[in-house]
């Protein structure tokens, strides 16, 4: 769907269907649903999370993470589990919804152990930088601002692709493959690129994305730092103040 939220009667079908399914789901699905479950709420596109969310949950108590023996699962899995934290946080942070009833979801314990530390090992490791992801780095210090490549937050949990400390901001360079449309003339943000932006609003002061479609097209050093300096300096004003 692109990132959009299905039509009630497809989401009526599939929660019926895996709620009918549940016991039997394979670590596959298990990990899809609870993930695009939650994912749905969190992002907004639905207000609840379908009847079946807490039968899913109940599938993956059932399970050991033994049965779970791919790391992404087990990311997908901490992933969803974070995100429902998100949704039953304290009222007032960023991306917490108020209408959302609590729920007492049973979660396996294995949940904070194995799939955490998978979650947190593919923070640490996966921090492949692109050759424009460096320029827009260097840009930033050219202009006379410190910063850092690739910081994790402090919980661990997320890796900002560059980060501020004196003005406390991530600045996220987006590639093609955060968006589902690679046309620079509809580009739609992937839910999880949705998902990473909500996320970091919670650790930091800002969050600042810079699509690879604007920044790639400017061929001059000059028209880079520009870009920076105007376009990056309005979403966190005062961040970039020495002038060209």
């Amino acid at each position: 769907s692109g990132g959009g939220a299905p039509r009630q009667a497809a989401l009526s079908a599939l929660d019926a269907a895996a709620a009918r399914v549940a016991p039997d789901m394979s670590a596959q699905d298990v990990a899809d649903t609870v993930w695009g479950c939650s994912a749905l709420v969190a992002l907004g596109r639905v207000v609840q999370p379908p009847p079946s969310y807490a039968a899913v949950w109940d599938r993956v108590c059932s399970a050991s993470a033994d049965d779970f023996n791919d790391e992404a699962l087990l990311c997908q899995l901490f992933h969803a589990h974070l995100m429902h934290q998100l949704l039953h946080s304290p009222p007032g942070g960023s991306g917490v919804k108020e209408d959302m009833p609590p729920a007492s979801l049973n979660q396996p314990a294995w949940l904070m152990v194995e799939a955490r530390d998978a979650w947190m090992r593919n923070v640490r490791e996966d921090n492949t930088t692109s050759k424009s992801h460096l320029q827009l780095a260097r840009v930033i210090g050219e202009l006379g601002v410190r910063h850092e490549v690739e910081r994790v937050t402090d919980d661990g949990y997320f890796s900002m692709d560059i980060y501020l400390p004196d003005h406390d901001v991530a600045v996220e360079f987006d590639g093609p493959s955060h968006y589902y449309n690679n046309s620079s003339r509809a580009m739609t943000k992937t839910a999880k690129t949705e998902l990473r932006d909500m996320f970091l609003a919670k650790q930091c002061a800002k969050v600042v994305t810079v699509p690879w479609f604007e920044f790639t097209k400017l061929k001059s050093a000059e028209a880079r730092k520009a870009y920076v300096r105007d376009e990056v300096a309005n979403e966190a004003p005062g961040t970039f103040t020495v002038a060209l």
